[in-house]
């Protein structure tokens, strides 16, 4: 008997999908705010999940007000713009986490299904609580963190993915998933073009990431229009190209300002900036406070 060839018995067998994505986590804090805390408004290029651990919260999203008590959980998804306060007269305390999966089909389900708020003693909030007090024992623990450490998160991270995936979906819903449309395969293209161009680590700085960064040219190497690839990019990623290399530069900008041995002069530099001040002005608009009280805070 003849071997059936690659062709052929590759249609006879049950395949596991390819998986192509890009994870991070951008980090985790424990904090105890008084009652007068407040943070400007803002917006992330990735997700922020926050437990409210003692105290209470109030979150203002798209318009839409929501308070959070102890146990509470929110999830906040990219690019949304909000604004959190202490709302309790004796102050907080709260975890938070910042992490990102460039997966377009898992943003607009989380988005489409709106699963934001988790509630205290919920199925929901219970499976999340379980998967964050790890990473608050963690945070707790102090120290460094070795190398098992590190895997522990990742394989956590995707349990918390794979978490918030199925709550965004229905119990009646078509678990097979869908082929790709066009425009969101053009929409992550454009956005690992853009994360691939801005390297502010690179040593020639002859050109600043705002001028590597050019839309245009990278609407021109996938073949369609500046306007298309523009159309595309906020549908998928609810934010435009100029404001997803905003949220770039300010992870970065907070990224680099932790390591005490990088000037801000250097810093600004790094992130396209000529002078100190403007760059000083810029993170101020984003944060509410100065490169420099961030890094002080920080220690």
């Amino acid at each position: 008997m003849n071997k059936p060839s690659y062709p052929d018995w590759q249609h006879q067998v049950q395949w596991l999908p390819a998986i192509d994505w890009n994870v991070k986590l951008f980090g985790g804090h424990e904090r105890a705010v008084d009652r007068h805390w407040a943070m400007p408004q803002e917006s992330h290029i990735g997700f922020e999940i926050i437990l409210v651990l003692e105290g209470s919260q109030e979150t203002v999203m798209g318009g839409t007000r929501y308070i959070l008590h102890a146990n509470d959980i929110i999830l906040i998804p990219p690019g949304i713009t909000h604004r959190n306060r202490c709302e309790s007269d004796q102050g907080m305390r709260y975890f938070c986490v910042h992490f990102n999966v460039d997966d377009p089909h898992f943003r607009q389900e989380m988005i489409k299904h709106n699963r934001i708020i988790f509630r205290s003693g919920t199925a929901e909030n219970v499976r999340l609580r379980s998967l964050l007090d790890h990473w608050l024992l963690m945070v707790r623990r102090g120290g460094g963190h070795s190398t098992e450490d590190r895997f522990r998160l990742q394989a956590q991270l995707f349990e918390l993915l794979g978490m918030l995936a199925s709550f965004s979906i229905p119990a009646d819903a078509q678990q097979a998933e869908p082929a790709a449309p066009a425009s969101v395969q053009y929409a992550k293209a454009i956005a690992e073009a853009m994360k691939a161009q801005f390297n502010p680590h690179q040593l020639d700085r002859s050109e600043s990431p705002d001028n590597r960064v050019r839309i245009d040219r990278i609407a021109a190497s996938l073949g369609i229009s500046t306007g298309y690839a523009l159309e595309v990019f906020r549908k998928v990623y609810g934010l435009s190209p100029r404001q997803y290399l905003s949220e770039l530069k300010l992870h970065e900008a907070k990224v680099l300002i932790q390591q005490p041995d990088l000037s801000l002069k250097e810093i600004a530099e790094r992130l396209g900036y000529a002078h100190l001040s403007h760059f000083s002005r810029q993170f101020k608009r984003w944060t509410g406070m100065s490169p420099l009280q961030f890094r002080e805070q920080g220690r």
